[in-house]
């Protein structure tokens, strides 16, 4: 399926980068996209995900903030093929000097927006979701308010750019604000909260009613400033064009002076600068093959030369551990030292120092005993010694060992000084030994690994004089093919430098011949408008008697006074549509109307953009939901809701099929009809046994 003439696009796929995964749903087949396309399946699955994703890209302020959604996507891209506007080469004298010189050409482009922070900036790509042109992209804002933002690139495919409207139609001295791709969408989006939420229209948002109504004008051509919304669009378009060629035109002095040459005499200097790049790549290999060859001879030398490195580079590293070692060691021997002499010194003060040296009495030479307090009385000298609390002074005397030293009660243990000096006299020495193996060893390695390295040196040397008879001749034919290599690798640089200067000049001829395609285009609605102003009733005539159709092809029951108001709110029966009292007419009823809207701009190859997404066709046509299932099935409700349901899918098929053929129209239906299978793009079953679970199918 390709588009028509004229302005719109379509939809190709939707492709979210993910952290951990990609996820993607196609609308299209091959080269061409499908004119009805279901996304089927259990709910909350990502059904209307991805319809909120491609919203997203298309403007909307806002992305899905399902957990699952958030965890797994940090980009949405939309693929979309559009027909962009070209100046035609004619004759003047075939068309006249003031005729439209119009035509279209297909493209697809790639739009990027990141769903991370803040990010403002969306990236338009040429390409589509298989394969990108190698071109930088185009990078406008996501915000109105920026001059080169997603909402005029939307608006210049469907040929709305560059229009303003009034915040107050009927004040002719009302401001104006600049119409947004984001004002189009209630006619190119119908959600699941407006097909029953009994304001389609907008009726009970003002604003949003006044804007809706200007918009649908506007596609219609019966806006009522239509001649001055036109003349504004005109003046716009020609100042951006002569911006543009005031661009272009400072790009070739700049080219000029640069002195860059033409596409073919660089794609030449290209092809040269290639084959040279590839003789000299080839010139040093050879040089380099017969480097090794001519060198073979050595073979012998080279291979004593690498093993006797690698044996120095062994010592060497045996050095090193032996001498960190003994390093590490040095701080224990302290230690030990120290040891030993404060326990030297522990034993030299017991001897020096005890606190009763005396062990015979002085006047009959008899052996003293044991020390005491007896009432308060010193046992040994009768004198009083009140002060004291304890009552012996001195601890019972023990057998001295060999050395003649006494043993000495400790928290009331036995310490024996003189085996601890000795336990540590016998440590000390042991490590006293084992560090001199170590100091021999790290010695030993040291030199070794410097007889090592000298031989190597020699080694070195006596291969190098080896070879250097049949290497030096190569050295310049090397130096001079790696210098070849490098100046061609500069020049293709340099030529791609040039063409990327020429492909920008070229990008800004094809905008310029946009501009004048669409300039042209402007002039030639003003000059039909100016012809034949098209009457607004004409319009809602027209729209109300396809609403009524639709409605009759749905089997809406009882269908009688079926219109569309100068407000734009539907009317069925006499009676506004949001009074109906039954939330499945209210559903027929949102349906009928959003059709009769983009099937009649379609037809009549107005300004829409060619599109139309729906989500959940069948909400509130259960049969508790449905007009007249008592008095018409009574026996059968189910089978009513099932016909209206089968019913509103053949129209669609057949208007695709016939008046509407070209258009495009995506549906997010839980289960459609066994008729439209072979339209269901995708089908979630909400059961990881059976994929596709969802669209983020590895929540």
């Amino acid at each position: 399926m390709t588009i028509p003439p004229g302005p719109g696009l379509r939809i190709l796929g939707l492709r979210l980068l993910g952290y951990r995964k990609n996820y993607e749903v196609r609308f299209a087949e091959g080269d061409s996209w499908k004119p009805l396309s279901l996304i089927a399946g259990e709910i909350s699955t990502g059904k209307t995900t991805i319809l909120e994703f491609v919203d997203y890209c298309l403007g909307s302020s806002t992305f899905p903030q399902h957990p699952e959604v958030v965890d797994a996507v940090k980009a949405s891209q939309l693929s979309i093929e559009a027909n962009v506007p070209v100046e035609l080469e004619q004759e003047e004298s075939e068309i006249g000097p003031d005729a439209a010189r119009l035509g279209y050409t297909r493209r697809r482009f790639l739009i990027q927006r990141s769903v991370e922070g803040s990010i403002k900036d969306v990236l338009i790509f040429s390409g589509d979701l298989d394969e990108i042109e190698q071109v930088a992209p185009t990078v406008v804002s996501s915000e109105s308010s920026a001059n080169e933002n997603i909402s005029k690139f939307l608006l210049q495919l469907c040929g709305l750019d560059g229009i303003k409207l009034r915040v107050a139609p009927t004040r002719p001295d009302s401001n104006t604000h600049q119409l947004s791709f984001r004002d189009t969408a209630p006619l190119w989006f119908l959600t699941n909260t407006r097909l029953d939420n009994k304001n389609l229209a907008f009726e009970f948002t003002p604003h949003k009613a006044i804007k809706l109504r200007q918009v649908i004008d506007l596609v219609f051509d019966v806006f009522d400033e239509d001649q001055t919304v036109l003349a504004g669009q005109i003046s716009e378009l020609q100042e951006q064009l002569r911006g543009e060629r005031k661009g272009i035109d400072a790009l070739r002095r700049f080219i000029r002076e640069q002195g860059v040459p033409g596409p073919v005499e660089l794609e030449n200097k290209n092809g040269e600068a290639q084959s040279r790049r590839t003789q000299a790549i080839l010139r040093l290999s050879t040089v380099d093959d017969q480097a090794r060859e001519q060198t073979s001879f050595a073979e012998e030398a080279r291979r004593a030369y690498l093993e006797k490195v690698e044996q120095a580079r062994g010592a060497a590293g045996k050095a090193r551990e032996r001498e960190t070692l003994l390093r590490r060691l040095a701080p224990l021997r302290a230690q030990y030292a120290d040891d030993l002499k404060k326990l030297t010194m522990l034993k030299e003060a017991k001897r020096l120092f005890d606190p009763l040296g005396v062990t015979v009495c002085p006047a009959c030479a008899s052996g003293l005993g044991d020390v005491s307090i007896v009432n308060g009385k010193c046992t040994l000298c009768r004198s009083a010694v009140p002060h004291l609390e304890h009552e012996a002074l001195t601890s019972a005397k023990e057998a001295s060992d060999t050395n003649g030293s006494r043993d000495s009660s400790v928290s009331g243990e036995t310490f024996d000084v003189s085996k601890e000096l000795n336990s540590t006299k016998r440590r000390l020495n042991e490590l006293n030994d084992y560090i001199s193996a170590v100091a021999s060893e790290a010695k030993d390695a040291r030199s070794k690994s410097v007889v090592l390295d000298t031989e190597a040196v020699e080694l070195q040397t006596r291969f190098n004089n080896l070879t250097r008879e049949a290497v030096t001749p190569l050295l310049a034919v090397r130096e001079a093919a790696v210098r070849a290599v490098t100046d061609a690798e500069l020049a293709i640089e340099q030529v791609n430098n040039q063409q990327r200067m020429l492909e920008s000049v070229e990008k800004h001829e094809r905008e310029v011949e946009s501009l004048a395609a669409r300039l042209s285009e402007a002039r030639r609605r003003a000059a039909e408008a100016e012809a034949a102003r098209r009457d607004r009733s004409d319009m809602l005539s027209k729209l109300s008697t396809r609403f009524h159709a639709i409605l009759q092809d749905f089997g809406y029951p009882k269908l009688t006074e079926a219109e569309i108001s100068s407000q734009l709110i539907p009317w069925v029966r006499g009676i506004r549509y949001d009074r109906v009292g039954s939330s499945g007419a209210t559903t027929l009823i949102s349906l009928a109307w959003e059709l009769a809207i983009f099937e009649l701009a379609y037809e009549e190859e107005r300004r829409h953009p060619g599109f139309l997404m729906i989500d959940s066709p069948q909400k509130n046509l259960a049969p508790e939901g449905l007009i007249g299932a008592t008095e018409d099935a009574p026996e059968n409700p189910e089978a009513a809701a099932e016909a209206i349901v089968r019913r509103i899918y053949r129209h669609l098929t057949n208007w695709l099929s016939g008046d509407g053929a070209g258009a495009q129209i995506i549906i997010v239906d839980n289960v459609p009809p066994p008729s439209v299978e072979r339209s269901v793009v995708v089908k979630y079953s909400g059961s990881i046994s059976e994929p596709p679970y969802g669209l983020i199918d590895d929540a």
